[in-house]
């Protein structure tokens, strides 16, 4: 599968390099995560070096390819996969970063291709940014969780990693740690527990979180003015909908009161324990019908 990772240009060596990466799908459905990785190689400058070849891994009648313009010219956008570096002001390191999307087909393949590639660059940690639906308010702060291979990253990132016993379907992110895990790696997964009522689109929220927290942790300081921005329109829209609902708003307040009380707003946060969206959204509809019958 070598012929399925084209490298673009020489690549210089890197000092300590460190593997961010996110793949939308599964763990990141609505691409907030990935949004977090693409403002990283925006504002860092970030260097492209290598891509994936989409013709191995998708599936076209699952995903297909979206035609548009560019320069006035039709061209057919294929799903990426691409590999950056950067050396961020007030880092010590070199960054890899990867953006991309979760493959339909020869996921051991796929993650092979990945760690073969980070790790002939040099590297050996890695962290994975993801977000899940989680009950949770838009109007508090976001809480992250940690899986960790090493209780270092509990201290780095300041977030405790507890033990998951999940069994049942995953996604290509907890592929692709558990492969990295099983070479001796330092791998962290961090996620951001978005509300599971707002899923229209990618929350710039979660990238603002994330990036607050990957900055707090390795010395860089990235500016997020135009995300900020984002989140305030953002807000506005949400605002714009749960006022014209009033069992909305009761939704939002029961939730507001259930994360004030200091209760955590999953039983045992695990990244990979996610269920189905319309479970969470049944959640939701469950509450709803209660308070009708309380109601009446």
């Amino acid at each position: 599968m070598n012929d399925a990772l084209k490298r673009l240009g020489e690549i210089k060596k890197l000092e300590n390099p460190l593997f961010i990466g996110s793949l939308s799908g599964f763990t990141d459905s609505t691409g907030a995560a990935t949004t977090a990785i693409d403002h990283l190689i925006d504002v860092w400058n970030a260097q492209l070096i290598a891509e994936i070849d989409s013709e191995h891994f998708f599936d076209f009648t699952v995903q297909r390819p979206r035609v548009g313009f560019e320069d006035g010219n039709r061209v057919i956008n294929w799903p990426e996969n691409k590999f950056y570096v950067a050396r961020p002001e007030g880092a010590n390191r070199d960054f890899i970063l990867l953006s991309g999307v979760e493959p339909h087909l020869r996921w051991r393949q796929f993650s092979t291709l990945i760690i073969d590639f980070v790790e002939e660059l040099g590297s050996s940690m890695s962290i994975t940014l993801g977000a899940q639906p989680s009950g949770v308010p838009h109007t508090r702060p976001m809480p992250l969780s940690l899986s960790a291979s090493d209780p270092s990253f509990e201290t780095l990132f300041g977030l405790k990693s507890p033990s998951s016993r999940y069994q049942g379907q995953t996604g290509i992110v907890a592929v692709l740690n558990l492969a990295l895990r099983a070479k001796g790696w330092l791998n962290a997964s961090l996620w951001a527990m978005v509300p599971h009522y707002i899923n229209a689109g990618p929350n710039p929220n979660v990238a603002i979180t994330l990036i607050d927290l990957i900055d707090r942790s390795f010395g860089t300081s990235t500016d997020v003015t135009s995300l900020k921005e984002e989140a305030e329109r953002f807000e506005e829209q949400i605002l714009s909908v749960l006022s014209a609902s009033e069992e909305a708003e009761d939704y939002v307040r029961h939730l507001e009161q259930q994360f004030d009380s200091n209760r955590p707003p999953l039983p045992s946060p695990a990244p990979i324990e996610l269920p189905d969206a319309q479970d969470l959204l049944g959640d939701l509809e469950q509450f709803l019908k209660d308070q009708r019958a309380t109601d009446q």
